[in-house]
C-alpha cells in the first residue's frame, strides 16, 4: 500500500510540474500593387519595435552589397573613435586602393590631413571609396584588420549570409550579402544617433565643392526619382551589384525603411532614356504602403478570446481567456475583420486553482490571408481561488481512478471473497462434524424415561 501511495504521489508532481512550464509579433507580408523591377527588396515597418517586414522578395538570396557596404564601414569607425575629430592623413596605399580603380572618390591626395568626421561624411554623403581605405587604415591599423572588424561587427548584429573583403565596397566574388543581412545592419546603425546625421544628409561641402548625397530620391532636381518624404541613407552600384539602395521614408507618422538591391538600369513607362530602377523601386514599395497600408486594432484589451477549465475552483468551473493588450497591426486599408482568423496555441488542457487575474495562459495567432499577421497574449480574465474541500475530493478520486489502485481493490475484493468462501465453507464442515459425533453419542446411550426393573 505504501507503495502505490507513492506512485500516487510521484505521479500528482509529474503533472504539476507540467503545467508549472512556461508556455511559449509577426506581420504578414503582402504583395505591392506595383511593379518592382529589384531582384531583391524588403520594405520594414519601423514603428514596431519587432521592425515587421510588410513586404519583401528574395531576402536570403546572396547578392553585391557594392557601397552599401560602407555602412558598416561608418560604424566600425563610429564604435572605435571617441573623437570624430581627431586628424588622420591618406596614405599611399590608401590611395593606390581606390584611385584608378572606377570607384567613385573625393579626391583626397597623398599627406592630406582630414578629421574622423570629414571623412564620415564624404563616406557616408557622397560615397568616397578614398575616404573608406583612410578610415580602415586608421581605426585598424592595417585595411586587412579592419575588414575582420567589420566581419566580426555584422556577425555580431546577426548576419549570416555576409562576407566582406574591403571597406568601400568594390567588387570582389567573396565580397557578399543579402537584403535581409543589410537589414539587420541598417537597423543596427539606425539606433547610432551620429551615423543617422551622417547618413541622413543631403550634401556636404569639401575644397570649395558641394557634394550631393548619392541617393537621387532626396534632390529635388531628379524628377523621375525625387521622393519628398525619403531620408538619406546608403545607395551602391557596380557592374555585377547593378543597383542598389536602401532609404528611409516618413509620412503622416508611418515609417518605413526600404531596402532595394539589384535592380536594373533600363528604359521604363516607354522613356527615351535609362532610368535607376533602384530609385524608382524605393519610391513605389514607399507610395504602395502609404497609400495601401494603415494600424488597425484586431483584438482589443480584455476582449473575450476563448475559456480554459479550472481544476478546484471555488465557485467557478472555468475561466474566461482575453487579450493582455491592444493588437494593432499593418493591414490593407479596408480590411474586413470577418476574413481575420483567431487561433489559440499551446492551450493547456485546464488549468488548477488557485489562478490569478491577468495571470498568462497561452497566446493566440491573428491570421489573415493564410498568414499569421500578430500574436497577443492570453490572460486569465477573472481571479479563481482554490477549494480545498474540492481539491481533497479530486485527489481521493484521482487516487482512486489509477489502474494500479483499481487492481489492487479488485485483488483485495477476490481475496476477501475467497477468504469469506473457505471461511464459511470450514464452518459449516464443522458443523456437520458435531452433528455426526452427537449422533453416534446418542446412539450409544439408552432411553433416559424408562422405568427401572420391579422386584418380585
Amino acid at each position: 500500500m505504501k507503495k502505490t501511495l507513492c506512485i500516487f504521489l510521484s505521479f500528482i508532481m509529474l503533472i504539476t510540474s507540467f503545467f508549472a512550464l512556461p508556455f511559449s509579433s509577426q506581420a504578414a507580408t503582402y504583395k505591392p500593387d506595383r511593379k518592382i523591377y529589384a531582384e531583391a527588396y524588403m520594405l520594414i515597418n519601423l514603428d514596431d519595435d519587432s521592425y515587421p517586414v510588410v513586404a519583401q522578395k528574395n531576402i536570403d538570396e546572396r547578392l553585391y552589397p557594392a557601397s552599401l557596404t560602407k555602412i558598416v564601414t561608418a560604424m566600425v569607425t563610429l564604435e572605435n573613435v571617441k573623437d570624430v575629430s581627431v586628424k588622420t592623413k591618406m596614405s599611399q596605399a590608401a590611395y593606390d586602393a581606390s584611385v584608378g580603380t572606377g570607384a567613385q572618390v573625393a579626391g583626397i591626395t597623398v599627406g592630406e590631413e582630414l578629421s574622423v568626421d570629414t571623412l564620415l561624411y564624404l563616406t557616408m554623403v557622397y560615397s568616397a571609396c578614398d575616404a573608406c581605405e583612410v578610415l580602415a587604415e586608421f581605426v585598424g591599423g592595417t585595411k586587412e584588420n579592419f575588414v575582420k572588424m567589420m566581419n566580426d561587427w555584422v556577425k555580431k548584429v546577426g548576419c549570416n549570409g555576409t562576407h566582406f573583403t574591403n571597406p568601400s565596397g568594390l567588387h570582389d566574388d567573396n565580397h557578399y550579402t543579402t537584403a535581409r543581412d543589410m537589414s539587420k545592419i541598417t537597423l543596427e546603425a539606425l539606433k547610432n544617433s551620429a551615423f543617422v546625421k551622417y547618413s541622413t544628409t543631403t550634401e556636404y561641402k569639401y575644397k570649395g565643392y558641394t557634394l550631393p548625397h548619392t541617393n537621387l530620391m532626396l534632390h529635388p532636381g531628379y524628377v523621375t526619382y525625387y521622393y519628398e518624404y525619403a531620408q538619406g541613407i546608403k545607395t551602391g552600384s557596380t557592374e555585377q551589384a547593378e543597383y542598389n539602395v536602401i532609404v528611409k521614408a516618413s509620412k503622416d507618422g508611418y515609417n518605413y525603411l526600404a531596402i532595394v538591391m539589384k535592380s536594373p538600369q533600363q528604359k521604363i513607362k516607354n522613356q527615351s532614356y535609362l532610368t535607376k530602377c533602384s530609385f524608382v523601386d524605393a519610391k513605389s514599395l514607399f507610395e504602395w504602403a502609404f497609400d495601401s497600408l494603415k494600424y488597425t486594432t484586431i483584438v482589443a484589451k480584455d476582449e473575450v478570446i476563448g475559456e480554459v477549465p479550472v481544476e478546484n475552483g471555488k465557485d467557478a468551473d472555468t475561466v474566461a481567456l482575453v487579450a493582455a493588450k491592444d493588437t494593432n497591426v499593418i493591414v490593407p486599408v479596408g480590411l474586413d475583420k470577418s476574413a481575420v482568423i483567431i487561433e489559440i496555441t499551446e492551450k493547456p488542457s485546464s488549468l488548477k486553482a488557485p489562478v490569478a487575474k491577468g495571470q498568462k495562459v497561452c497566446s493566440a495567432n491573428i491570421i489573415y490571408g493564410d498568414e499569421v499577421i500578430a500574436s497577443v497574449p492570453l490572460v486569465a480574465a477573472k481571479t479563481v481561488e482554490l477549494s480545498t474541500f474540492l481539491k481533497l475530493i479530486n485527489a481521493i478520486k484521482s487516487f482512486f481512478s489509477l489502474t494500479v489502485v483499481k487492481v489492487i481493490l479488485v485483488v483485495a475484493l477476490l481475496a476477501l471473497i475467497l477468504y469469506a468462501y473457505v471461511f464459511f465453507r470450514s464452518l459449516n464442515k464443522k458443523k456437520k462434524v458435531e452433528k455426526r459425533r452427537q449422533a453416534r453419542r446418542d446412539a450409544h446411550s439408552g432411553p433416559d424415561d424408562l422405568e427401572p426393573p420391579r422386584r418380585r
